[in-house]
């Protein structure tokens, strides 16, 4: 498997990653830096063995997803594996687009390497972007890289707007550097905005004097509304 470290100019480093990690020797710093949930509470009592089952799902940050839609019965009931293979090889892209949907709803981390090759080379952008959701919705800090490379260099507006939903509902503060390069870089207004209201999730105080700056130089007042929303929900934390 490729190393999940970025390059400086946030491409997806091309070395191998090492056995034990998700990382070449050069990225091993990442990944002890990298974000890791909080161990959760030895299970106790009659209820045990339901929480050993629940750990995986523990270890994530759970985002809300009430988005339904009604992908072909024979593709839900398939394993994760065969929906895997018609994401990244079925020549119909709205059973490319299905199959991304149902691992979005399956949140298996087992998926995150093809999602990602998926956002990086389907040549239909709204397979991308449902590809880009789908890993916001795995929840494991392993899908920061994939978003934060399509937030970078995808062409398309909308692919860029939602990688940074997803960062925004992920919360790492590990993105708040590459959001706010995106909110003063993107020509796209609503991917600036969606980038604001993500910092305000994510709650770095470092970003305060940038979104001072947006909420009164941007161009679009939605963004400049969004950067002022994001300042008071930063401020309420201090």
């Amino acid at each position: 498997m490729r190393c999940h470290g970025l390059t400086s100019d946030r491409h997806r480093c091309s070395r191998d990653a090492q056995a034990a990690t998700n990382f070449c020797a050069e990225h091993q710093p990442q990944a002890q830096t990298e974000p890791r949930a909080e161990p959760a509470p030895a299970p106790r009592g009659g209820i045990a063995r339901l929480l050993e089952r629940l750990q995986p799902a523990l270890a994530r940050n759970v985002v809300p997803d009430d988005a339904n839609f009604a992908v072909p019965r024979w593709l839900n009931k398939s394993s994760t594996p065969q929906v895997i293979e018609r994401v990244l090889n079925d020549p119909s892209c709205m059973i490319r687009w299905s199959a991304a949907f149902v691992l979005r709803k399956r949140r298996d981390p087992a998926a995150i390497e093809p999602l990602w090759r998926v956002l990086q080379n389907d040549p239909v952008s709204f397979v991308r972007q449902q590809a880009a959701v789908a890993l916001g919705k795995i929840g494991t800090a392993a899908v920061l890289t994939p978003l934060i490379e399509a937030l970078w260099h995808d062409q398309d507006a909308g692919v860029r707007q939602a990688c940074a939903i997803a960062l925004g509902n992920l919360g790492y503060a590990i993105a708040t550097k590459d959001l706010a390069e995106t909110l003063n870089r993107d020509y796209a207004i609503f991917v600036r905005w969606d980038c604001a209201l993500a910092l305000g999730q994510v709650g770095d105080f470092s970003v305060e004097r940038l979104l001072e700056e947006r909420a009164e130089q941007d161009q679009s007042q939605v963004v400049r509304g969004a950067c002022r929303e994001s300042l008071e929900e930063i401020r309420k934390r201090k």
